[in-house]
């Protein structure tokens, strides 16, 4: 039986996200410190971001800025927050989400399919300790 109180084994780090004002700007800076662009730049109309995957001298980064007329990540660059959540691999985003809810975090944005993943769901809960997660389903065999 697993420990409910601890992160469930099989969930897998992949990244930070970031978000930024300038995609641009924020790739240069982090080109200087070794990292380079992993895939191509993805636009994700129902979230209202723009963003790329760096990968590099730390752990993966996902920058990511509004879309035109969006203010999705409005709130953290006002805040001046820029590394605002940390993403796994998930077998079932479903019993992810009823973990997350254990810890009695709640779902901010429920599942949706996600570009930036080849349509692989994707949802983001917010932890008690403001600590946002995004959870993205891995392919399985159903």
């Amino acid at each position: 039986m697993h420990d409910r109180s601890k992160i469930p084994s099989g969930y897998k780090f992949h990244h930070i996200g970031y978000a930024t004002d300038s995609i641009d700007r924020e790739r240069k800076f982090l080109e200087i410190l070794g990292y380079r662009i992993e895939g191509s730049i993805f636009a994700d109309l129902r979230q209202g971001i723009n963003g790329c995957f760096m990968i590099g001298s730390g752990p993966r980064i996902e920058l990511l800025e509004n879309s035109a007329g969006s203010n999705t990540l409005t709130p953290w660059i006002d805040a001046g927050i820029k590394m605002y959540h940390i993403a796994y691999w998930v077998n079932r985003i479903d019993e992810a989400l009823d973990w997350a809810r254990g810890q009695r975090a709640r779902v901010v944005a429920p599942p949706v399919p996600a570009p930036a993943f080849n349509g692989r769901l994707i949802a983001f809960v917010i932890f008690r300790n403001g600590q946002m997660m995004e959870f993205i389903e891995r392919d399985f065999e159903k």
